[in-house]
Protein backbone atom coordinates (compact mmCIF):
# COMPACT_ATOMS: atom_id res chain seq x y z
CA UNK A 1 0.00 0.00 0.00
CA UNK A 2 1.33 3.43 -0.96
CA UNK A 3 1.99 5.63 2.24
CA UNK A 4 -0.40 8.51 2.13
CA UNK A 5 0.06 11.67 4.17
CA UNK A 6 -3.53 12.87 3.63
CA UNK A 7 -6.38 10.69 4.25
CA UNK A 8 -7.66 9.43 1.20
CA UNK A 9 -11.38 7.48 0.14
CA UNK A 10 -10.90 5.04 -2.32
CA UNK A 11 -15.45 4.23 -3.42
CA UNK A 12 -16.55 2.19 -6.05
CA UNK A 13 -19.68 3.97 -7.33
CA UNK A 14 -21.67 1.24 -8.64
CA UNK A 15 -23.34 -1.57 -6.49
CA UNK A 16 -25.00 -4.27 -7.46
CA UNK A 17 -28.40 -2.72 -9.29
CA UNK A 18 -27.34 0.76 -9.42
CA UNK A 19 -28.60 0.58 -13.05
CA UNK A 20 -31.98 -0.82 -12.37
CA UNK A 21 -32.56 1.45 -9.37
CA UNK A 22 -30.60 4.86 -10.81
CA UNK A 23 -28.40 5.29 -6.71
CA UNK A 24 -24.85 4.59 -6.87
CA UNK A 25 -22.77 5.34 -4.19
CA UNK A 26 -21.39 8.84 -4.48
CA UNK A 27 -24.90 9.99 -3.72
CA UNK A 28 -24.76 8.04 -0.50
CA UNK A 29 -21.52 9.00 0.75
CA UNK A 30 -21.72 12.41 0.94
CA UNK A 31 -18.88 15.29 2.32
CA UNK A 32 -20.14 15.48 5.45
CA UNK A 33 -20.30 11.54 5.57
CA UNK A 34 -17.01 11.03 4.63
CA UNK A 35 -15.76 14.23 6.99
CA UNK A 36 -17.43 12.49 9.85
CA UNK A 37 -15.60 9.40 9.26
CA UNK A 38 -12.52 10.69 8.22
CA UNK A 39 -12.69 12.82 11.67
CA UNK A 40 -13.52 9.84 14.20
CA UNK A 41 -11.44 7.68 12.05
CA UNK A 42 -7.61 9.50 11.66
CA UNK A 43 -8.38 12.36 13.65
CA UNK A 44 -8.32 14.82 10.57
CA UNK A 45 -10.65 16.61 8.74
CA UNK A 46 -8.89 17.17 5.12
CA UNK A 47 -9.07 14.10 2.61
CA UNK A 48 -9.33 13.33 -1.00
CA UNK A 49 -11.70 10.64 -2.11
CA UNK A 50 -11.97 8.86 -5.80
CA UNK A 51 -14.95 7.32 -7.08
CA UNK A 52 -13.70 4.52 -9.11
CA UNK A 53 -15.90 2.46 -11.77
CA UNK A 54 -16.24 -1.41 -12.19
CA UNK A 55 -13.29 -2.13 -13.80
CA UNK A 56 -10.59 -0.68 -10.57
CA UNK A 57 -8.91 -2.85 -8.46
CA UNK A 58 -6.19 -2.67 -6.06
CA UNK A 59 -5.15 -4.62 -3.50
CA UNK A 60 -7.89 -4.29 -1.35
CA UNK A 61 -10.65 -3.39 -4.15
CA UNK A 62 -11.22 -6.69 -7.09
CA UNK A 63 -12.43 -5.42 -10.38
CA UNK A 64 -16.40 -5.81 -9.87
CA UNK A 65 -19.12 -3.21 -8.40
CA UNK A 66 -19.43 -2.34 -5.18
CA UNK A 67 -19.33 -6.03 -2.95
CA UNK A 68 -20.28 -5.38 1.13
CA UNK A 69 -21.54 -1.37 0.82
CA UNK A 70 -17.18 -1.07 0.89
CA UNK A 71 -15.66 2.23 1.25
CA UNK A 72 -11.74 1.83 1.83
CA UNK A 73 -10.03 4.78 3.76
CA UNK A 74 -5.96 4.59 3.46
CA UNK A 75 -3.98 7.09 5.76
CA UNK A 76 -0.58 6.63 6.80
CA UNK A 77 0.42 2.85 6.25
CA UNK A 78 -3.60 1.93 7.60
CA UNK A 79 -6.19 0.58 5.64
CA UNK A 80 -10.00 1.12 7.09
CA UNK A 81 -12.75 -0.81 6.04
CA UNK A 82 -15.82 0.90 6.46
CA UNK A 83 -19.20 -0.96 5.46
CA UNK A 84 -22.32 0.93 5.28
CA UNK A 85 -26.01 0.10 6.56
CA UNK A 86 -28.56 -0.12 3.81
CA UNK A 87 -31.26 2.38 3.26
CA UNK A 88 -33.75 0.43 4.23
CA UNK A 89 -34.17 -1.38 7.12
CA UNK A 90 -37.72 -3.10 6.31
CA UNK A 91 -37.41 -6.55 6.10
CA UNK A 92 -35.59 -8.97 9.19
CA UNK A 93 -32.27 -9.28 7.16
CA UNK A 94 -32.37 -6.50 4.56
CA UNK A 95 -30.02 -3.85 6.66
CA UNK A 96 -27.67 -5.92 7.60
CA UNK A 97 -27.40 -8.32 3.92
CA UNK A 98 -23.61 -6.81 3.29
CA UNK A 99 -21.94 -6.96 6.37
CA UNK A 100 -21.16 -10.32 5.78
CA UNK A 101 -19.59 -9.72 2.38
CA UNK A 102 -18.11 -6.77 3.96
CA UNK A 103 -16.24 -8.82 6.55
CA UNK A 104 -14.98 -11.44 4.67
CA UNK A 105 -13.11 -8.77 2.08
CA UNK A 106 -11.60 -7.36 5.45
CA UNK A 107 -10.55 -10.76 7.35
CA UNK A 108 -9.59 -12.27 4.21
CA UNK A 109 -7.20 -9.65 3.23
CA UNK A 110 -3.12 -10.30 4.44
CA UNK A 111 -2.61 -6.58 4.94
CA UNK A 112 -1.70 -6.24 8.39
CA UNK A 113 -2.66 -3.12 9.48
CA UNK A 114 -5.97 -2.57 9.08
CA UNK A 115 -9.23 -2.39 10.73
CA UNK A 116 -13.20 -2.56 10.19
CA UNK A 117 -15.80 0.25 10.63
CA UNK A 118 -19.88 0.62 10.57
CA UNK A 119 -21.52 3.32 9.58
CA UNK A 120 -24.93 3.80 9.53
CA UNK A 121 -27.16 5.94 6.51
CA UNK A 122 -30.12 7.17 7.14
CA UNK A 123 -32.71 4.61 6.59
CA UNK A 124 -36.29 4.08 6.23
CA UNK A 125 -37.54 1.52 9.08
CA UNK A 126 -36.69 0.98 12.54
CA UNK A 127 -33.41 -0.29 13.18
CA UNK A 128 -33.38 -0.65 16.65
CA UNK A 129 -35.45 -3.72 16.62
CA UNK A 130 -34.18 -6.33 19.10
CA UNK A 131 -33.21 -8.35 15.77
CA UNK A 132 -31.09 -5.39 14.67
CA UNK A 133 -29.54 -4.86 18.03
CA UNK A 134 -28.67 -8.84 18.48
CA UNK A 135 -26.92 -8.67 14.89
CA UNK A 136 -25.00 -5.25 15.51
CA UNK A 137 -23.83 -6.97 19.17
CA UNK A 138 -22.61 -9.66 16.87
CA UNK A 139 -20.99 -7.39 14.20
CA UNK A 140 -19.25 -5.73 17.84
CA UNK A 141 -17.87 -9.17 18.76
CA UNK A 142 -16.44 -10.09 15.76
CA UNK A 143 -14.61 -6.75 15.57
CA UNK A 144 -16.70 -4.01 13.72
CA UNK A 145 -16.43 -0.38 15.31
CA UNK A 146 -19.10 1.46 15.39
CA UNK A 147 -18.17 5.18 13.94
CA UNK A 148 -22.10 7.06 14.59
CA UNK A 149 -24.42 4.92 16.55
CA UNK A 150 -27.93 6.21 16.12
CA UNK A 151 -29.32 7.52 19.60
CA UNK A 152 -32.04 4.74 19.69
CA UNK A 153 -29.55 2.24 19.76
CA UNK A 154 -26.54 4.53 22.32
CA UNK A 155 -24.87 2.36 25.10
CA UNK A 156 -26.89 -0.48 23.89
CA UNK A 157 -23.64 -2.16 21.30
CA UNK A 158 -21.94 -4.01 22.98
CA UNK A 159 -19.99 -7.01 22.35
CA UNK A 160 -20.84 -10.35 23.70
CA UNK A 161 -18.72 -11.76 26.43
CA UNK A 162 -19.18 -15.57 25.75
CA UNK A 163 -20.92 -18.47 23.67
CA UNK A 164 -23.56 -18.95 26.43
CA UNK A 165 -24.00 -15.28 26.24
CA UNK A 166 -25.17 -15.35 22.57
CA UNK A 167 -27.16 -18.56 23.36
CA UNK A 168 -29.10 -16.36 25.71
CA UNK A 169 -29.89 -13.12 23.83
CA UNK A 170 -30.48 -15.24 20.88
CA UNK A 171 -33.61 -17.04 23.03
CA UNK A 172 -34.99 -13.65 24.17
CA UNK A 173 -34.82 -12.40 20.15
CA UNK A 174 -36.54 -15.48 18.96
CA UNK A 175 -40.20 -16.89 19.41
CA UNK A 176 -39.40 -19.96 21.52
CA UNK A 177 -42.98 -21.06 20.28
CA UNK A 178 -42.02 -21.65 16.92
CA UNK A 179 -38.52 -22.31 14.89
CA UNK A 180 -38.99 -19.00 13.25
CA UNK A 181 -34.70 -18.38 13.66
CA UNK A 182 -32.70 -19.06 10.99
CA UNK A 183 -29.83 -20.33 13.18
CA UNK A 184 -30.05 -21.86 16.61
CA UNK A 185 -26.87 -22.42 18.46
CA UNK A 186 -27.38 -25.68 21.33
CA UNK A 187 -25.68 -26.36 24.37
CA UNK A 188 -25.06 -29.97 24.79
CA UNK A 189 -22.03 -29.96 27.72
CA UNK A 190 -19.95 -27.63 29.18
CA UNK A 191 -18.51 -26.54 26.17
CA UNK A 192 -19.79 -28.77 23.32
CA UNK A 193 -21.85 -26.11 21.40
CA UNK A 194 -23.72 -26.94 17.98
CA UNK A 195 -24.98 -24.36 15.54
CA UNK A 196 -27.61 -25.47 13.20
CA UNK A 197 -27.33 -22.72 10.21
CA UNK A 198 -29.23 -22.67 7.06
CA UNK A 199 -27.15 -21.86 3.79
CA UNK A 200 -30.13 -20.67 1.70
CA UNK A 201 -31.42 -16.57 0.82
CA UNK A 202 -31.09 -14.25 3.17
CA UNK A 203 -30.66 -16.73 6.19
CA UNK A 204 -26.64 -17.48 5.29
CA UNK A 205 -25.90 -13.88 5.91
CA UNK A 206 -27.49 -14.58 9.82
CA UNK A 207 -25.46 -17.95 10.02
CA UNK A 208 -21.99 -16.72 8.95
CA UNK A 209 -22.15 -13.57 11.25
CA UNK A 210 -23.09 -15.94 14.54
CA UNK A 211 -20.28 -17.90 13.37
CA UNK A 212 -17.84 -15.46 12.97
CA UNK A 213 -18.62 -14.25 16.37
CA UNK A 214 -18.48 -17.53 18.30
CA UNK A 215 -15.50 -18.14 16.61
CA UNK A 216 -13.90 -15.10 18.01
CA UNK A 217 -15.58 -15.94 21.84
CA UNK A 218 -14.22 -19.97 21.23
CA UNK A 219 -11.58 -20.97 23.76
CA UNK A 220 -9.19 -23.33 23.10
CA UNK A 221 -11.35 -26.25 25.02
CA UNK A 222 -14.73 -25.65 23.36
CA UNK A 223 -15.88 -27.51 20.96
CA UNK A 224 -18.23 -26.48 18.06
CA UNK A 225 -19.62 -27.69 15.07
CA UNK A 226 -21.44 -25.85 12.52
CA UNK A 227 -23.96 -28.08 10.32
CA UNK A 228 -24.99 -26.52 7.28
CA UNK A 229 -28.76 -27.36 7.06
CA UNK A 230 -29.72 -26.92 3.50
CA UNK A 231 -33.51 -27.72 2.99
CA UNK A 232 -33.41 -26.06 -0.80
CA UNK A 233 -30.85 -25.57 -3.67
CA UNK A 234 -27.47 -23.83 -1.85
CA UNK A 235 -26.45 -26.41 0.24
CA UNK A 236 -23.40 -24.82 2.36
CA UNK A 237 -22.49 -21.15 3.06
CA UNK A 238 -20.65 -19.03 0.33
CA UNK A 239 -17.16 -20.11 -0.61
CA UNK A 240 -15.95 -16.32 1.18
CA UNK A 241 -17.76 -17.74 4.45
CA UNK A 242 -16.72 -20.56 4.67
CA UNK A 243 -13.04 -19.65 4.01
CA UNK A 244 -13.24 -17.43 6.74
CA UNK A 245 -14.13 -20.12 8.83
CA UNK A 246 -11.65 -22.61 8.23
CA UNK A 247 -8.90 -20.15 8.63
CA UNK A 248 -10.55 -19.25 12.21
CA UNK A 249 -9.99 -22.92 12.86
CA UNK A 250 -12.14 -23.58 15.84
CA UNK A 251 -15.33 -24.41 14.39
CA UNK A 252 -15.78 -27.96 12.66
CA UNK A 253 -17.99 -27.66 9.34
CA UNK A 254 -20.62 -30.71 8.83
CA UNK A 255 -22.62 -30.64 5.92
CA UNK A 256 -25.98 -32.51 6.72
CA UNK A 257 -26.04 -34.71 3.75
CA UNK A 258 -27.99 -38.45 2.74
CA UNK A 259 -24.54 -40.22 3.17
CA UNK A 260 -23.92 -39.09 6.83
CA UNK A 261 -27.63 -39.39 8.22
CA UNK A 262 -27.84 -43.30 6.55
CA UNK A 263 -24.79 -44.47 8.04
CA UNK A 264 -26.32 -43.36 11.42
CA UNK A 265 -29.47 -44.35 10.89
CA UNK A 266 -28.12 -48.30 9.50
CA UNK A 267 -25.43 -48.24 12.60
CA UNK A 268 -27.57 -46.87 15.46
CA UNK A 269 -30.83 -47.59 16.75
CA UNK A 270 -30.80 -44.83 18.68
CA UNK A 271 -30.38 -41.79 16.54
CA UNK A 272 -28.14 -39.42 17.13
CA UNK A 273 -29.21 -37.21 13.69
CA UNK A 274 -28.48 -33.93 13.31
CA UNK A 275 -30.70 -33.33 10.63
CA UNK A 276 -33.76 -34.49 13.13
CA UNK A 277 -32.65 -32.13 15.47
CA UNK A 278 -32.47 -29.67 12.83
CA UNK A 279 -36.45 -30.29 11.52
CA UNK A 280 -37.26 -30.27 15.77
CA UNK A 281 -35.63 -26.61 15.81
CA UNK A 282 -37.63 -25.85 12.67
CA UNK A 283 -40.97 -27.16 14.05
CA UNK A 284 -40.97 -26.67 17.34
CA UNK A 285 -38.08 -23.83 18.11
CA UNK A 286 -35.58 -23.97 21.37
CA UNK A 287 -35.22 -26.94 23.46
CA UNK A 288 -37.69 -26.69 26.07
CA UNK A 289 -39.44 -29.97 26.99
CA UNK A 290 -42.95 -30.67 25.95
CA UNK A 291 -44.00 -32.50 29.51
CA UNK A 292 -42.71 -30.30 32.02
CA UNK A 293 -40.83 -27.13 29.50
CA UNK A 294 -37.32 -27.75 31.21
CA UNK A 295 -35.37 -25.22 29.00
CA UNK A 296 -32.06 -26.49 29.94
CA UNK A 297 -30.43 -27.44 26.66
CA UNK A 298 -27.74 -29.59 28.21
CA UNK A 299 -30.68 -32.21 29.62
CA UNK A 300 -33.61 -31.51 26.68
CA UNK A 301 -33.20 -34.43 23.79
CA UNK A 302 -35.38 -35.34 20.41
CA UNK A 303 -37.62 -38.26 21.61
CA UNK A 304 -39.05 -40.25 18.61
CA UNK A 305 -42.38 -40.56 18.18
CA UNK A 306 -42.34 -44.13 16.14
CA UNK A 307 -38.69 -45.22 17.77
CA UNK A 308 -36.24 -45.53 15.33
CA UNK A 309 -36.08 -49.19 16.30
CA UNK A 310 -39.19 -50.14 14.78
CA UNK A 311 -38.57 -47.99 11.64
CA UNK A 312 -35.33 -49.83 10.61
CA UNK A 313 -37.63 -53.29 10.67
CA UNK A 314 -40.26 -52.17 7.82
CA UNK A 315 -38.96 -54.46 5.35
CA UNK A 316 -41.72 -52.61 3.00
CA UNK A 317 -40.02 -49.19 3.49
CA UNK A 318 -36.78 -48.57 1.56
CA UNK A 319 -33.95 -47.03 3.25
CA UNK A 320 -34.79 -43.54 2.09
CA UNK A 321 -37.89 -43.76 3.58
CA UNK A 322 -36.62 -45.09 6.58
CA UNK A 323 -34.52 -42.16 6.85
CA UNK A 324 -37.37 -39.58 5.65
CA UNK A 325 -39.65 -41.10 8.50
CA UNK A 326 -36.81 -41.23 11.28
CA UNK A 327 -35.72 -37.64 10.30
CA UNK A 328 -39.14 -35.92 10.06
CA UNK A 329 -39.44 -32.85 12.72
CA UNK A 330 -43.30 -34.18 12.95
CA UNK A 331 -41.80 -37.57 14.44
CA UNK A 332 -40.35 -36.06 17.26
CA UNK A 333 -40.83 -33.59 20.46
CA UNK A 334 -38.24 -32.33 23.01
CA UNK A 335 -38.25 -34.16 26.07
CA UNK A 336 -36.21 -33.66 28.85
CA UNK A 337 -33.92 -36.65 30.21
CA UNK A 338 -36.17 -37.87 32.82
CA UNK A 339 -39.38 -37.43 30.36
CA UNK A 340 -37.18 -38.95 27.64
CA UNK A 341 -36.16 -42.16 29.46
CA UNK A 342 -39.73 -42.31 31.10
CA UNK A 343 -41.75 -42.05 26.96
CA UNK A 344 -39.17 -44.49 26.05
CA UNK A 345 -39.95 -47.34 29.07
CA UNK A 346 -44.08 -46.59 28.37
CA UNK A 347 -44.17 -45.25 31.50
CA UNK A 348 -45.73 -41.90 30.25
CA UNK A 349 -47.61 -42.40 26.93
CA UNK A 350 -49.02 -40.16 24.81
CA UNK A 351 -52.55 -40.65 22.80
CA UNK A 352 -53.86 -39.66 19.40
CA UNK A 353 -55.46 -36.19 20.72
CA UNK A 354 -52.19 -35.50 22.77
CA UNK A 355 -53.27 -36.27 26.24
CA UNK A 356 -50.41 -37.52 28.61
CA UNK A 357 -51.45 -41.09 30.12
CA UNK A 358 -49.56 -43.35 32.52
CA UNK A 359 -48.68 -46.72 32.69
CA UNK A 360 -51.90 -48.81 34.14
CA UNK A 361 -50.01 -51.01 37.11
CA UNK A 362 -48.29 -47.72 38.88
CA UNK A 363 -48.29 -47.19 42.39
CA UNK A 364 -49.96 -44.33 43.44
CA UNK A 365 -46.46 -43.18 44.83
CA UNK A 366 -45.31 -43.64 41.44
CA UNK A 367 -47.95 -41.74 40.10
CA UNK A 368 -47.87 -39.01 42.77
CA UNK A 369 -44.19 -38.31 41.66
CA UNK A 370 -44.94 -38.39 38.01
CA UNK A 371 -47.51 -35.75 38.55
CA UNK A 372 -45.81 -33.72 40.37
CA UNK A 373 -42.69 -33.42 37.80
CA UNK A 374 -45.12 -33.27 34.47
CA UNK A 375 -46.63 -29.84 34.80
CA UNK A 376 -47.97 -30.35 31.13
CA UNK A 377 -50.83 -32.72 30.98
CA UNK A 378 -52.10 -32.23 27.38
CA UNK A 379 -49.47 -31.34 24.30
CA UNK A 380 -50.26 -28.15 22.30
CA UNK A 381 -53.43 -28.22 19.50
CA UNK A 382 -50.37 -26.98 17.48
CA UNK A 383 -48.92 -30.09 17.77
CA UNK A 384 -51.79 -32.74 17.58
CA UNK A 385 -51.31 -32.87 13.51
CA UNK A 386 -51.91 -36.27 11.61
CA UNK A 387 -49.04 -37.06 11.12
CA UNK A 388 -48.28 -37.14 14.90
CA UNK A 389 -51.28 -39.05 14.89
CA UNK A 390 -49.69 -40.97 12.53
CA UNK A 391 -46.84 -41.55 14.22
CA UNK A 392 -48.83 -42.41 17.53
CA UNK A 393 -50.28 -45.36 16.06
CA UNK A 394 -47.59 -46.73 14.80
CA UNK A 395 -45.53 -46.54 17.89
CA UNK A 396 -48.17 -48.33 19.68
CA UNK A 397 -49.22 -50.42 16.69
CA UNK A 398 -52.79 -49.09 16.47
CA UNK A 399 -54.49 -50.48 13.29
Amino acid sequence: MKYRNIPKFIIKRNMQKSAKTGVYFDYLVTDSVMGQICVEVTGRRDYEVEFVENDYEDEFLDAKYNQGRLGILQYHDTVTYVSFSDEKCEGRNSGIQSVTTAYNRFFSNKYKKKQLFFYFLPCSGNNGTPYYLFMYRLMKTAGFNFINVPQNLSGQITAFSSIDDIIRARKENGDKNSGNNSTYIVKNAPHEYEIFGKTYGANKYDTSLICYAIGKLAKDNDHVVLYEYNEKDLKELPAASLKVLKTMGNIKIVNIDDEIEKKELVENDSLRSPRFNAHLLDRLGEKNCVLCDCGISEIVQGAHIWPVSKIKKMNTLSLDEKLAYATDGENGLWMCQNHHKMFDSDIIQLSSLGEVLYKKDLSDKDKAYIDSVTTVKKLPCALITPNYADYISRRYDVT
